[in-house]
């Protein structure tokens, strides 16, 4: 089936439109989600901190004030045993029941406050309100975390994590205590236990998103309140990457939690080394789904109108030619008095020109009745040859994008050729790395093909890998294969050629974004890297994986100041002891689980 060219200006001018709406659409939609997302978030860790400033904080406070108060009274500040007076757990000494009857005004008007206490530095005696009768009779305050972290943190109030309290009857507690001092001197500490229920009672209170709960996790990650009292007491930390978050310092985040996709937000309780951790269940494709709908809808409606602009600009720019081949089938037929008229100011018009001065040429030569039969057959090729040149017009138009697409391929395998000649270059000088910049660059897109880098990306890191190195070509031979240590200035110079591979790739386009990773690729996690020392958020998630390429290669395999390589075990353990100090720790994982299946 023939196809006009009208039609495939059509379809050619329509396949563009669709391509640039879907990628219109598929960026806006993508802009939405974040955008969505992010409101969410921020939602989410707003109720958190509201929760954390109104309630919880206030709750806290209430507790501190009390300790405070006693910490801060003449009675205990003053405090001295009598004489010959016993260590005392299971009882006080009658000049410390005046001080008990006011301190049990507290335990009776609340039910959440276990115990308050104070416990002297001179015998590590115990003096509780109300009292338990079930306390070891060797128990010694002075020996306990609550009382330790007071004297230590002299002035302030102490929030401890939760613990099984002395006693047989106190369960779980939470304990809030401050150092009784005088004149530098420390007299012993004040305490107060609260029952866990009470923290439990707060959260109740708060309405966090439609499904969602709160909870308080220790410096250990143990969770001492939560809606479910089955979690009580267990750690959270089960799931590696959740537990590396919680530590992470980014407040808000999406996790597949307990096979429900929720949004996860935490903040550090002040005074504490507690953490409020926020769960709620989102369904983000629901709430993205009105924006779906209406870019889909506007796509829709943009392919229609596109269809019809570009259906009359195809016949607008076809109707030249259309004029040409009707006036030239006219003329075919015998109608020399024909003329083509078209008004434009492109290759058409000199088309017309050339062509109607031919047909004039071709009335004169006619006219002339001495005109040989030759002659006339000749002028009538050469109206052939101008007919099939007005249609080999159009064809060339068909196959000017294939022609474009193959030269794109060929620049793309002349801009590899290139690369891998520039880093057969950089290994020329460096007898122990032969190979290396080849072994780095296949290993970096094994691990980026495992963590689903986009194609471009990968193409990036390919070529930033081959050429890493390349910054090496102004070292001396003699530095780069020295057997020994290198001196200090000689390591300096070595530390530069990251730095001098990103200047010598200046100004060449396609490797703009490889000239970055090349810059980027000896730095560390923890910022002691070089030649920037930037910290791990700052550096490009494709040098991350370049440097744990680059040092894998490197242990297995020789080098001046190694001869024997290391075994693939021992460089994966080398590779596991430097995570989150030099190396990403999710890179390192991922690229052991590639080692698994993969030779490299």
């Amino acid at each position: 089936m023939r196809i006009s060219i009208r039609n495939k200006i059509t379809l050619t001018m329509m396949a563009i439109v669709l391509v640039v709406i879907i990628a219109i659409g598929i960026m806006s939609y993508s802009n939405s989600k974040n955008i969505v997302l992010g409101q969410v978030k921020q939602s989410n860790y707003d109720t958190l901190k509201n929760a954390n400033d109104y309630f919880l904080r206030k709750f806290l406070s209430d507790m501190e004030y009390v300790v405070d108060y006693w910490a801060n009274t003449d009675e205990l500040r003053n405090w001295r045993n009598k004489p010959n007076q016993p260590k005392m757990v299971t009882s006080v000494p009658e000049h410390f029941l005046p001080i008990q009857e006011q301190l049990s005004g507290y335990t009776k008007s609340s039910p959440y406050i276990a115990w308050i206490y104070f416990g002297p530095e001179e015998d590590g005696s115990l003096f509780l309100t109300p009292l338990d009768l079930t306390m070891p009779e060797d128990y010694d305050c002075r020996e306990r975390g609550w009382y330790k972290e007071a004297v230590l943190n002299r002035g302030d109030t102490i929030w401890s994590d939760p613990y099984l309290d002395a006693g047989d009857v106190g369960g779980i507690v939470v304990t809030v205590s401050k150092a009784v001092e005088k004149a530098g001197r420390i007299v012993g500490a004040v305490g107060m236990d609260i029952r866990l229920n009470r923290l439990a009672d707060i959260f109740d209170d708060i309405q966090f998103g439609e499904n969602g709960y709160l909870m308080l996790i220790d410096g250990d990650g143990v969770i001492f309140s939560h809606p479910e009292e089955k979690m009580l007491m267990t750690k959270i930390c089960y799931d590696t990457e959740l537990c590396g978050w919680l530590y992470s310092g980014k407040e808000t985040e999406i996790f597949d939690y307990k096979g429900v996709e929720s949004i996860l937000s935490y903040m550090d309780v002040p005074g504490t080394n507690w953490k409020l951790l926020g769960i709620m269940p989102v369904d983000m494709a629901a709430k993205l789904t009105p924006i779906k709908n209406v870019i889909i809808g506007i796509a829709t409606v943009s392919m229609f109108f596109s269809f019809i602009i570009c259906y009359f600009l195809s016949a607008f720019i076809t109707k030249p030619l259309s004029q040409m081949l009707n006036t030239i089938g006219r003329i075919s037929d015998g109608d020399l008095g024909q003329r083509i008229d078209i008004k434009a100011n492109d290759e058409f018009d000199i088309l017309e020109k050339e062509f109607n001065k031919m047909i004039d040429t071709l009335q004169e030569l006619l006219k002339e009745r001495d005109l040989s039969f030759e002659e006339l057959s000749k002028l009538n090729d050469e109206i052939v040859k101008q007919s099939n040149r007005i249609k080999e017009y159009s064809k060339e138009k068909e196959t000017m994008n294939t022609e474009l697409s193959k030269l794109l391929d060929e620049i793309k395998k002349n801009y590899l050729t290139t690369v891998r000649a520039l880093a057969s270059a950089i290994e020329a000088s460096d007898i122990y790395t032969w190979g290396h910049c080849e072994r780095v660059s296949g290993i970096s897109k094994a691990i980026g093909e495992a963590m689903g880098l986009e194609e471009s990306e990968l193409q990036t890191i390919e070529y930033a890998a081959l050429l890493h190195d390349i910054g090496k070509i102004g070292i001396p031979t003699e530095i780069l294969n020295k057997r020994g240590k290198l001196t200090e200035a000689e390591y300096e110079l070595i530390k530069k050629h990251p730095g001098t591979g990103y200047d010598i790739l200046t100004g060449i386009g396609f490797l703009e974004n490889s000239r970055k990773l090349i810059l980027q690729h000896h730095e560390r996690i923890d910022g002691k890297g070089y030649p920037q020392g930037l910290p791990g958020e700052n550096i490009l998630r494709s040098a991350k994986i370049m440097a744990v390429a680059d040092a894998y290669d490197a242990m297995t395999s020789s080098r001046p100041y190694r001869r024997m390589p290391l075994a693939k075990k021992e460089a994966i353990g080398e590779l596991i002891r430097g995570k989150n100090s030099q190396f990403d720790a999710a890179i390192v994982d991922c690229f052991v689980g590639v080692l698994e299946t993969v030779e490299l």
